[in-house]
């Protein structure tokens, strides 16, 4: 039993802002798709290891180190769902070609 606590303690601990995947320094809008998955699954991780509230003065308060979690993970998601709606409004300059690897279907 004792062992479970101190697990519990020291996940606490652990400061959620020094991850290095979860620094506001980077710009959102040169990353890659894959990296801004893996900097959100690093944020969602954080966040369900994070105490949502902290007793402080005999009072239980949020913690402080969850706003800035969920403003990077809204970021994260505007980020997404903007390259995603430029991706299907056919942000493409030109046509896709023929594809030399198959033969054409017979109707077309």
């Amino acid at each position: 039993m004792r062992n479970a606590k101190t697990k519990t303690t020291e996940r606490e601990a652990r400061a959620p802002s020094t991850s290095p995947g979860l620094s506001t320094t980077i710009d959102l809008s040169t990353t890659s798709v894959r990296d801004l998955v893996a900097i959100l699954t690093q944020i969602e991780d954080t966040l369900r290891s994070t105490p949502f509230l902290i007793p402080r003065d005999g009072l239980m308060v949020v913690n402080p180190d969850i706003a800035p979690l969920l403003s990077r993970q809204r970021s994260i998601v505007a980020q997404l769902r903007a390259r995603r709606i430029s991706w299907r409004s056919g942000a493409v300059d030109a046509p896709r070609a023929a594809s030399a690897s198959w033969p054409r279907p017979p109707w077309s």
